[in-house]
């Protein structure tokens, strides 16, 4: 789809949509880390078995949801108006398209914050296959209107605003229509008066809020500098490698968030030993899920981009490279969100970690302006940034939950450190600069099969392996035999 996009827009215009509306690019980030306090405390409640009361939680967190939105709406617009009329790096006669394409992502942005608790119930429920079906559904209709974007005339970044827009509002409402046909009783409108619960959640979602801004601040803050330094060009190139990115991870997060449940669920019940448990598996399997992705794709990242981009910006494989390798770094530890959700204790966690990840900003914009530095230094830094919280997360999850992360290490951050070294010396050595297309595609099968017998006995633990054993004798020795 991303080709489809920069050939309707240009390279140019693209870059701009990346820098003015990459809220609404990012926007799914904000929304996953949101549902989570929906889905934190409806799963808490459904933990309590018969005690539980989940509409007064989801009555709650939809008040909550509401006063976050119109805050986006009151404090986002200004201070978007005041940005793009002061700073943005762009031609004088695109002012007025990219004041236009804020207004329609701060609108998007509030409208998909308000509708937030019922993505969550989804996932409290673990009704991931609905969340599948809608996905499936609004991605098919944003390709089928991207792909008019092609032929029709006007001004076409205007209507790729709008389109966004579109694609948002639909998906949200298919939420909310299944919500209601299916779980009435917990989402029917309510007007809870438990101040405390509000206090509480509300104390929570800021938490959240903050982690997920930082997220989106980190990936937009550093699309600002790029253009304050380089320009809508230079844009171009992280935007794409953002698109690739976002691709990658939603492969590997989705099992990390059908674990998330069960987390909190365990912990709400008191079996805080299988919390624990699933945090540091889904940490390590969430890694490898995101490696069978993003080896592949590093290792030919030329000739991909080479098919899936019709004109490929200057940079793009630098640029995508780097940003694949500082998700893998920062999944790291991935179960530990999780974990300190569960017990409610995110205040310092989201604080230390958040403002630790912010600093790539300022550290980057003193790189560009003291000396000549290539235009994708802000994502080596990022990478260092987040090898240093994927540290930090079990200093904070000993001090924080009193738990032996002796175990954590040696379950999940060993196995993926023994994993990774066999990687990096391939990619050391590894050229394919002469390859015909035929070799190209000959060389990704055998990287995916070496990266299976990499994880195979590098990545799994005597556990595992009893696992696969039993699995193989009773569904395939036992039907042969």
């Amino acid at each position: 789809m991303a080709r489809l996009v920069l050939q309707a827009l240009g390279v140019s215009n693209y870059g701009l949509y990346n820098v003015v509306g990459g809220i609404v690019a990012l926007l799914n980030v904000v929304n996953t880390a949101m549902v989570t306090t929906t889905y934190r405390y409806i799963a808490f409640e459904l933990g309590k078995g018969e005690k539980g009361n989940t509409n007064k939680v989801f009555n709650s967190s939809l008040a909550i949801h509401v006063m976050f939105g119109l805050f986006i709406l009151l404090v986002g617009l200004p201070i978007g108006e005041w940005y793009v009329s002061s700073f943005l790096n762009v031609a004088i006669e695109s002012i007025g398209d990219a004041h236009f394409v804020l207004r329609i992502s701060i609108l998007t942005t509030m409208v998909s914050t308000i509708l937030v608790p019922y993505q969550g119930l989804l996932v409290a429920f673990e009704k991931f296959y609905v969340s599948a079906v809608i996905d499936i559904i609004t991605q098919c209709l944003k390709l089928v209107a991207v792909f008019a974007l092609l032929y029709i005339v006007g001004n076409k970044i205007r209507i790729y605003s709008v389109i966004m827009f579109g694609y948002i509002f639909v998906s949200s409402i298919m939420f909310l229509i299944y919500s209601y046909r299916n779980h009435y009783s917990t989402c029917k409108l309510n007007f809870n008066k438990d101040w405390k619960l509000y206090r509480e959640m509300f104390s929570f979602s800021g938490w959240i809020l903050f982690g997920a801004i930082s997220s989106v601040g980190k990936t937009q803050g550093g699309a600002m500098i790029i253009n304050y330094f380089f320009g809508t060009l230079v844009n171009a190139a992280f935007a794409v490698a953002n698109q690739m990115e976002n691709f990658i991870l939603m492969f590997s997060r989705m099992l990390s968030q059908a674990a998330v449940p069960q987390i909190t669920k365990s912990f709400s019940s008191g079996n805080e030993s299988r919390s624990v448990k699933l945090a540091s598996y889904i940490s390590k399997y969430t890694y490898i899920l995101m490696l069978f992705v993003a080896f592949p794709i590093i290792m030919e990242m030329d000739f991909i981009l080479g098919i899936w981009l019709k004109n490929v910006p200057d940079g793009t494989t630098e640029f995508c490279q780097l940003m694949i390798l500082g998700g893998l770094l920062g999944c790291m530890g991935e179960g530990i969100p999780a974990l300190t959700q569960a017990s409610g204790k995110i205040k310092y966690f989201q604080l230390i970690l958040c403002t630790i990840s912010l600093l790539g900003l300022p550290i980057s914009f003193v790189f560009y302006e003291v000396g000549t530095v290539p235009t994708y230094t802000i994502l080596i830094v990022y990478c260092v940034v987040s090898l240093l919280s994927a540290a930090i997360r079990l200093v904070l999850l000993k001090q924080i939950l009193n738990i032996d992360i002796k175990y954590f290490i040696t379950t999940s951050y060993l196995r993926m450190l023994l994993i990774s070294i066999p990687l990096v010396i391939s990619y050391i050595f590894f050229d394919s600069t002469t390859y015909s297309i035929c070799q190209h595609v000959i060389a990704l099968v055998c990287l995916e099969l070496f990266l299976f017998v990499d994880i195979l006995f590098l990545g799994l633990d005597n556990s595992e392996w009893k696992m696969i054993s039993h699995f193989f004798k009773k569904h395939i020795i036992n039907k042969i035999n």
